[in-house]
């Protein structure tokens, strides 16, 4: 009960815990979208109904769904009953569009232990770097020498190139380094000029400039340029990086094919320049879509042909730049209010655009400390080793907390949304209002309960609630036996079976009330049983009269769900990794699969298989890609889970065995199959009983032997014969084989153990 309560509604729970909240992610679970063209009310209403459809299959055993558009056909449900649990699911903070993030809000952060201590360990020394920063700044005494000054806003021309590159710029040119010439070559100022000769298309650049150079309104970019007439190019480029290198001009023959013609990415700004001269190119900063507020931090000079020279570049702005020194804070505010304050973060943009007279306390104080912390010179360089402690300490904390697992959790809306009955369903045409509320045809709600998930989540483990024990002790019966006692678990209504052993069902419903919803015991008491533990074997005249066993006069016997199936293989092969807990992982699985159904930018469009004990962890940690599920668990009929299923179908296709004999996962589970039973004794007698006894839990007969034997003794000839073939079996998987083992022996092993695991008794629970 408690555990229904907690993935219901455990953050609705008093004072909830991380482990309440995480529980209550299971109503997350279900299939989202940010498909382009779909809309956010009717996807919002499919996740609500997808919700309802859910808790009614899994708690109630009933077809809600049917009730969706009308009244429901066979059983006394109404559609107001349906809209009336709706309206408990219909208010999670949740956006329609999934905007295909990896964990849409609301999520949770779930630490490890050792996290947590870390995370707290950083964050005490990060509060104790600030305080002590927040204790220096209090005790500076400034005075604005110039408090009425008005700041000069004439252009300057800011020389960002010449002889050296501007501090943090890494130089990138193609074939190499940036060439350098120096007099007697043609240089415009200082010592030295950059060149390249090309046949073709040709760059030298570079990136990281820091700090960078700021763009404002009106402003001019320049840079010299010298054409040898000896060889001169057919189209020059100069580019521009502020995070992209989308904005360009070039003169010439329009020849370089970068960006589209016309646009700010490709200004073609004119004719080349007069070859045998330094001559000034200029560009307008706006019509290469750099906006006010860009920064700057790289530069492209591009040729097609020819040799050309480059020499000083810069920028003609009003823009103070990188490292200007201001000794007025209100000259300071004023140079940042007529540029913008683009640079700055947001809460000081926000105090600097507001006028002196009109700032709250507040933002005075904003400002303030800002200017002495990182412009006013005095105090910048008191606080500059401060800063970066705190800047280290809050990149540690970041990387720690990106790292940290998240999961997503349910959460409501402050103010519940209004749920109405959609008329046929639709979920534009909304009809009478209601509030939330259970069906009519079962018990009421007590009348002090809340009137959200967690009050549904009550009701439902009330002890007199006639559905949810019986659900639940038939799902369990239907776990160890194969099929329940109601043999239709998702359908306990007038459709669905009548149960074969109603007195049965009834008394286990009842016992697992009365343990206080103990599955452990209900788990204990039905395994412990006479009826369980019967043999499986059938009789022709059991057959005749009982051939579904409905009557249980023998034991199950079942084919194992299909992450039983591998795990089991895993197991009895010796590489089945029982790590408790941890991230999902990416087995073995055919190439291709996740390609053929992914869309472009989707964050599961390229399957990357993980390695080492990643491979072999219990098939329950299986990363679940929806649209294409794991194929060697999708053969034997694990379930897409797009929706809720209570119960597989278990089918037996040739298929089947093909994933058994060939697939990446079992070949190499056999390769070590055959290791254990190579390692089990001398005689071959010894190693097969070892290694049958392994996969299906029983000493071989004779009989059985002599073919296991036979089958050896064919193996290791054809090995003999084709030692390559052996090799070639030994290297399916990643896990390396043990060298000292004779490559012709443990391939014929290998090939024994393959038919071990390919037997009925492998993978059916008798």
């Amino acid at each position: 009960d408690r555990f229904t309560v907690e993935q219901l509604a455990g953050d609705l729970l008093p004072d909830a815990t991380r482990e309440q909240r995480v529980a209550s992610g299971f109503n997350r679970c279900n299939v989202s979208t940010s498909e382009g063209g779909s809309i956010d009310e009717e996807v919002r209403v499919r996740y609500a109904v997808d919700r309802v459809e859910t808790t009614a299959t899994v708690f109630l055993g009933l077809t809600l769904g049917c009730a969706v558009c009308h009244d429901h056909k066979y059983d006394p449900f109404t559609q107001r009953d349906f809209y009336q649990l709706m309206a408990y699911f219909n208010s999670v903070a949740e956006a329609a569009m999934d905007g295909n993030a990896l964990l849409p809000p609301p999520i949770l952060a779930v630490p490890t232990p050792e996290q947590e201590q870390q995370q707290g360990e950083l964050t005490a020394r990060l509060t104790q770097v600030r305080e002590l920063i927040a204790n220096e700044l209090a005790q500076v005494q400034y005075t604005d020498p110039t408090p009425d000054a008005a700041p000069a806003l004439e252009p300057q021309e800011v020389v960002w190139i010449d002889d050296d590159l501007p501090p943090g710029a890494q130089p990138t040119a193609d074939g190499g380094e940036w060439q350098w010439a120096a007099a007697p070559a043609p240089v415009y100022a200082g010592a030295r000029a950059s060149t390249r000769t090309a046949a073709g298309l040709s760059q030298h650049f570079f990136t990281g400039a820091n700090p960078g150079l700021r763009v404002g309104e009106q402003d001019t970019l320049f840079c010299y340029v010298y054409l040898d007439p000896q060889d001169p190019p057919r189209e020059v480029m100069l580019q521009f990086n502020d995070g992209s290198w989308e904005h360009r001009a070039a003169w010439g023959e329009d020849l370089i094919p970068w960006g589209a013609p016309g646009s700010a990415s490709r200004k073609l700004m004119g004719p080349l320049p007069a070859p045998g001269q330094w001559v000034r190119l200029e560009v307008p900063a706006a019509e290469v879509g750099l906006a006010p507020g860009a920064v700057i931090n790289g530069w492209a000079f591009t040729q097609h042909d020819g040799t050309v020279y480059w020499d000083r570049a810069g920028i003609v702005t009003r823009v103070p730049q990188g490292g200007q020194p201001f000794e007025s804070q209100a000259v300071w505010e004023a140079v940042e209010h007529a540029l913008g304050g683009t640079s700055l973060p947001e809460p000081v943009r926000k105090a600097v655009q507001t006028a002196p007279a009109d700032r709250t306390p507040e933002q005075a104080q904003t400002l303030r400390q800002h200017f002495l912390l990182h412009v006013y010179p005095p105090t910048r360089s008191h606080f500059e080793p401060l800063l970066g402690q705190q800047a280290e300490l809050e990149k540690q904390l970041q990387d720690l907390e990106a790292a940290i697992p998240k999961t997503m959790v349910m959460q409501d809306l402050p103010q519940p949304r209004q749920t109405y009955i959609l008329i046929r369903g639709a979920y534009d045409k909304p009809g009478e209002p209601v509030q939330p509320g259970t069906p009519a045809a079962l018990p009421p709600l007590p009348a002090d309960a809340p009137p959200n998930r967690l009050g549904l989540a009550r009701w439902l483990v009330d002890p007199s609630h006639p559905l949810t024990a019986r659900v639940t002790v038939n799902r369990l019966w239907q776990q160890l036996f194969g099929a329940g006692l109601v043999r239709t678990p998702e359908d306990f209504g007038s459709q669905g079976q009548w149960p074969t052993h109603p007195e049965l069902l009834d008394w286990l419903a009842s016992e697992f009330v009365a343990s206080g919803w103990n599955v452990q015991h209900m788990l204990r008491l039905m395994v412990g049983s006479y009826t369980y533990q019967q043999a499986s074997r059938v009789t022709p005249e059991l057959w005749e009269r009982d051939p579904a066993n409905a009557l249980l006069a023998r034991g199950p016997r079942f084919r194992l769900d299909a992450e039983v199936v591998r795990d089991a293989a895993l197991y009895s092969s010796g590489l089945l990794v029982e790590q408790i807990g941890g991230r999902s992982v990416k087995p073995y699985q055919p190439p291709g699969v996740w390609e053929a159904v992914g869309f472009v930018g989707s964050n599961t469009s390229v399957f990357t298989r993980d390695s080492g004990p990643s491979l072999y962890r219990r098939s329950v940690y299986t990363f679940w890609k929806r649209t294409a599920p794991p194929p060697g668990l999708a053969a034997f009929d694990a379930p897409s889970r797009e929706t809720c299923t209570v119960r597989r179908a278990r089918t037996n296709t040739p298929l089947q065995s093909l994933v058994l004999m060939n697939d990446e996962q079992y070949v190499e589970a056999a390769r070590h199959l055959a290791h254990r039973m190579l390692s089990a004794g001398p005689e071959a007698r010894e190693r097969l009983r070892y290694g049958f006894r392994w996969v299906a839990a029983r000493q071989p007969d004779e009989a059985e032997l002599d073919v296991l034997l036979r089958v050896l003794a064919a193996q290791q000839a054809e090995f003999q014969a084709d030692p390559a073939a052996a090799e070639k079996l030994l290297s399916v998987g990643e896990s390396p084989r043990p060298p000292e083992m004779d490559a012709v022996e443990l391939a014929a092993y290998t090939m024994v153990g393959n038919l071990l695991l390919n037997l009925d008794e492998a993978i059916t629970k008798e």
